[in-house]
């Protein structure tokens, strides 16, 4: 046997090629599945169930969203959640348009809903309005304004969660969700992470750095179509190989008669 080759003439090359396409096609085709179908299931389950209380932990400041959220009366599964899109669970996280914070609360909404919150005076003078920066107080904030964000829309989620990312002026004048790409993704994302939240109560470290990646699926999308054209070179090589042999194989019956 020829070496750098296996029975039936595969070069050993060429059958390490094919596994290695196979596993980033299943690898691809499992966040593909995840970033689009599971996504329609989680939205279309969040309206229904995002309220069914679900604690949380395992995760960051996992028993201070449990308190808050429970304390008006909201499910921790759903705060979590918001709080991961918003800042991915860092306390000091800043936006571009000037929101703070675990809920990336703005200073607008922090003057109307924070009421008196306390804080350590090296946290407090790191903000103004000061304590933005402090968990506890940021989580506060952000929670009753969900709260009244849901009250307000009559307990619609997905008309809640657009007003916390797009304003509820901007949600009442469209009469609904409004038509921003950032809106969409905002809720496809709440309701991925709560989907996960609801059912296992905490997110993995993979599961984070998959839904924290702000271009996973086309990148999985990529991965798929890659990944099949890749699978066609045995193929053509096979098919190559055998039109290759068949002629020989003629000639040594032709010498044996």
């Amino acid at each position: 046997m020829p070496i750098g080759r296996r029975l039936g003439g595969a070069p050993r090359w060429l059958i390490g090629y094919v596994f290695l396409c196979l596993a980033t096609l299943l690898l691809a085709a499992t966040i593909l599945y995840v970033t689009t179908a599971h996504v329609t299931v989680a939205v279309s389950r969040l309206p229904r169930d995002g309220m069914v209380p679900r604690s949380v932990h395992g995760i960051p400041y996992a028993e201070l969203i449990n308190r808050t959220a429970q304390h008006h009366r909201l499910n921790p599964a759903l705060v979590a959640a918001v709080v991961f899109t918003e800042s991915g669970f860092h306390a000091q996280a800043r936006s571009s348009r000037g929101a703070y914070g675990l809920m990336q609360v703005l200073p607008v909404t922090w003057r109307a809903h924070a009421g008196e919150p306390a804080c350590a005076p090296e946290i407090a003078r790191l903000t103004e309005p000061p304590c933005m920066d402090d968990p506890e107080s940021n989580l506060e904030t952000g929670t009753a304004y969900l709260r009244r964000l849901i009250d307000r829309f009559k307990g619609n989620l997905p008309y809640a969660l657009a007003a916390y990312n797009a304003g509820a002026g901007t949600v009442e004048h469209h009469e609904g969700v409004p038509p921003f790409p950032e809106t969409t993704r905002y809720l496809r994302q709440v309701a991925q992470v709560w989907l996960h939240l609801q059912q296992d109560g905490t997110l993995t470290p993979l599961w984070r750095i998959l839904l924290r990646s702000a271009n996973v699926e086309s990148y999985a999308r990529a991965g798929v179509e890659i990944s099949l054209v890749g699978l066609a070179v045995p193929l053509l090589w096979l098919i190559t190989w055998r039109a290759s042999r068949t002629p020989l194989a003629h000639m040594r019956q032709g010498v044996r008669r």
